[in-house]
């Protein structure tokens, strides 16, 4: 990584996170920004669940039996009561994954079609996932929006993970606890901000991919090619954007050009070749030979002679004495 900046900060933050300072002095620009950026990221995705490691422990890693027989008892006693079928998922809902879940729901009420269940337990995840995925975006509105983005897109990528975005919606209730976030996501991209404005692009991926700047690049090449598809354009920085989208144009320009003076020439060739004068003739292929590349004439010449027999042989001949100045070497 060649980064013409000062990467002092950076060893200043990672000291005053635990981080030896021998240890980051040796390291170079890159390892020293990979570093940096495993750690912020792991601060700021994973922070939501540090506060539960101790208390969730063991429903986490252990199998909680005296919890699933509650859940069974009351599930035997509500029957077909669908109000309370709907109330005892909210409660245990991020206790288990949806395929658990359901196995116990089609077990304990074996009264109700395995479908009803399915599609009641379906609906609920879903209600849930998009109702907590608006609050957290609502609560994360104090974030720098290039955090905000990354981090909304994290738990909509992550939303079945119902613990997760369960226990990250409560933490958001929580001032100091977004409060933190919010610290920590200006301190990260501050330093990248100033220190490496190089890489805000390649770092806050999301938050670009969705700016106009962005999306107008990506609609604009696809209109001069059909080259490319929108998720590889998608894939590529603003800079990769502007420089293929100028590259394009001027191929296109290249290509316009060359179709006119391939028309100019095919044209006025076919047409001298069929004159009396063969001065005519001579004089439009001097013309073509001071004027086209060498891939211009050779595509002329090979175009004309698949329609005329008779044209590779006259052409050779006429250009013969001038062969010094041709562009290239026509094929006998």
């Amino acid at each position: 990584m060649d980064v013409p900046y000062d990467f002092e900060m950076i060893k200043l933050y990672l000291k005053n996170h635990g981080y030896n300072i021998i240890e980051l002095n040796a390291m170079d620009n890159e390892k020293l920004f990979n570093l940096y950026k495993e750690h912020s990221l792991k601060v700021i995705y994973e922070f939501q669940t540090s506060l539960h490691q101790n208390n969730s422990f063991s429903v986490g890693h252990i199998k909680n039996y005296d919890l699933e027989n509650q859940l069974k008892s009351k599930l035997l006693k509500i029957g077909k009561n669908f109000s309370k079928i709907y109330d005892l998922i909210d409660e245990y809902i991020d206790r288990y994954s949806y395929e658990d879940f359901l196995e116990i729901l089609c077990m304990q009420l074996d009264t109700i079609p395995p479908s009803k269940l399915e599609k009641i337990l379906k609906v609920k995840y879903r209600q849930l996932q998009q109702v907590w995925l608006e609050k957290l975006e609502e609560k994360f509105k104090i974030l720098p929006v290039e955090e905000r983005i990354p981090l909304v897109k994290y738990y909509e990528k992550n939303q079945d993970d119902i613990a997760k975005l369960k226990r990250a919606y409560q933490d958001s209730k929580d001032p100091s606890h977004l409060e933190k976030i919010k610290k920590i996501s200006e301190i990260k991209l501050n330093i990248i901000k100033i220190f490496m404005p190089s890489l805000m692009e390649e770092n806050y991926k999301a938050y670009y991919d969705e700016t106009p700047e962005k999306l107008e690049l990506i609609d604009h090449i696809l209109e001069l090619t059909n080259s490319y598809s929108k998720k590889y354009l998608k894939d590529l920085t603003i800079s990769k954007l502007k420089f293929l989208k100028n590259d394009i144009i001027e191929q296109n320009k290249r290509e316009a050009q060359d179709k006119k003076l391939f028309q100019k020439y095919t044209k006025a060739l076919s047409e001298s070749m069929n004159s009396m004068d063969d001065n005519e003739f001579s004089k439009v292929c001097l013309d073509a030979i001071a004027e086209l590349n060498s891939d211009q004439l050779q595509r002329v010449v090979s175009f004309l002679a698949s329609k005329n027999k008779f044209f590779l042989n006259k052409f050779n001949t006429t250009v013969k004495s001038y062969q010094s100045i041709a562009k290239t070497k026509i094929v006998q």
